[in-house]
């Protein structure tokens, strides 16, 4: 697991911050020279042979940083007006402690190091607490804007299985909840973030009308429209981090792993349907949610997304997924059973995690229904994984359908 913290610089001397901001821009300069440099190199390999002697009399940077603008334009789709340089632990940069201040010292040129010193702020302290925690810190960054970057990470362990599972949906209106016993029962449901939908539509409706006038060359219209949408973004950030901290709550009380889909990128399919989607934050939500399990040392599943919005947890049946006359509605044909189809869709893939965990000297076993229709519906006819996987049609004790994963 990887995350990044930002570190504020506290008060530097007049000298130190001129080598400091001329640093900064002398490297964009370079990433930007570089970036033209790169047409016609086939391999990275070729691009740092073209271009490597030249720049490094040119700079005069140390070879670490000089390697890190390399990467950097290599990975880049265009021109830049500035970027973080990495400097590595210890080669390239050291951190010290005085009575009062803590320091980064960084390697600019090869007889040119710069201590900064930290301000102990908010972030500051929980840089320390993750450095207490077995966080590890190896490489650090100085921003355009003379800031400093800490690029952490920490070994993933593995985690045992917990009792239930917590299954996730991510859709276009909230979070839908849904914690499932591997007996087949529910123990939860719930929604959130439904708030973030309606704070943003409102949103919408205000950007459009100062967008209107921004076009008419209203400068009062467009820096209203610039603080709209970064109060949007901020307002989005912090709403996710709260729905974040309440999920994994749940999944702790609930003493269970956590599940979402495993979602890809929307084909173009309309105006109205890509406006929706596009506002579905799921790859902030999955970012955050990575980053808190695996602080509360909760298990976070990804599955297959197969069916899981067809699928009637109540029989087992494919269907066509929602309601033709109600979009928030699912009618299973082959039950008759109408329910709400977030909340359908979070069972759903809650299911889809017990089926395919892999305990086999378990075999854990549970009910989904009465009735007896094919069940297979979750899981992909061409998947193949060892050890197998099955989702089979067998009679309990009682004479009814059980689904149970075997090998």
């Amino acid at each position: 697991m990887k995350r990044a913290i930002l570190l504020q610089i506290g008060d530097v001397t007049a000298k130190k911050g001129k080598i400091l901001k001329d640093f900064s821009l002398k490297a964009t300069a370079e990433f930007n020279r570089l970036r033209s440099d790169r047409n016609f190199c086939n391999t990275f390999m070729d691009f740092h042979r073209k271009t490597f002697a030249e720049s490094k009399i040119r700079t005069g940077f140390n070879v670490q940083v000089y390697a890190c603008l390399e990467r950097a334009v290599w990975r880049s789709k265009g021109q830049s007006k500035g970027i973080t340089v990495k400097f590595n632990v210890p080669r390239n940069c050291k951190t010290f402690s005085t009575k009062s201040l803590d320091f980064v010292e960084l390697g600019i040129y090869p007889r040119n190091r710069v201590a900064v010193p930290l301000i102990k702020n908010r972030d500051w302290q929980r840089y320390e607490s993750l450095l207490n925690n077995g966080w590890s810190c190896k490489t650090y960054g100085l921003t355009s804007d003379l800031q400093i970057v800490a690029y952490l990470s920490k070994d993933e362990v593995g985690l045992p299985l917990k009792k239930n599972v917590l299954g996730v949906d991510v859709n276009s209106k909230c979070f839908a909840v849904s914690v499932i016993s591997p007996a087949g029962k529910v123990l939860h449901q719930d929604y959130f973030g439904k708030d973030i939908w309606q704070r943003r539509e409102k949103l919408s409706e205000r950007k459009s009308v100062l967008q209107s006038y921004a076009d008419t060359g209203s400068s009062y219209a467009n820096k209203a429209l610039k603080r709209t949408k970064r109060n949007e973004h901020n307002f989005v950030k912090n709403r996710i981090g709260e729905v974040v901290r309440d999920i994994t709550e749940m999944a702790l009380r609930y003493d269970a792993d956590i599940s979402i889909e495993n979602l890809k990128r929307f084909s173009p399919k309309g105006k109205r349907f890509n406006r929706e989607v596009m506002r579905i934050p799921f790859f902030a939500f999955k970012r955050n949610l990575e980053q808190r399990c695996f602080d509360k040392n909760i298990a976070l599943n990804i599955v297959d997304a197969w069916h899981t919005s067809k699928f009637c947890s109540h029989c087992g049946a494919v269907g066509k997924g929602h309601d033709s006359s109600n979009y928030a509605l699912f009618r299973c044909k082959e039950c008759g059973v109408v329910v709400n189809s977030d909340r359908k869709a979070s069972m759903n893939i809650a299911i889809k995690s017990l089926l395919e965990r892999r305990d086999t000297t378990n075999h854990d076993s549970f009910q989904i229904s009465n009735r007896r229709v094919p069940v297979n519906g979750l899981i992909r006819p061409d998947a193949v994984v060892e050890p197998i996987v099955a989702v089979r049609h067998v009679s309990s004790t009682y004479g009814k359908p059980t689904l149970f994963m075997g090998g």
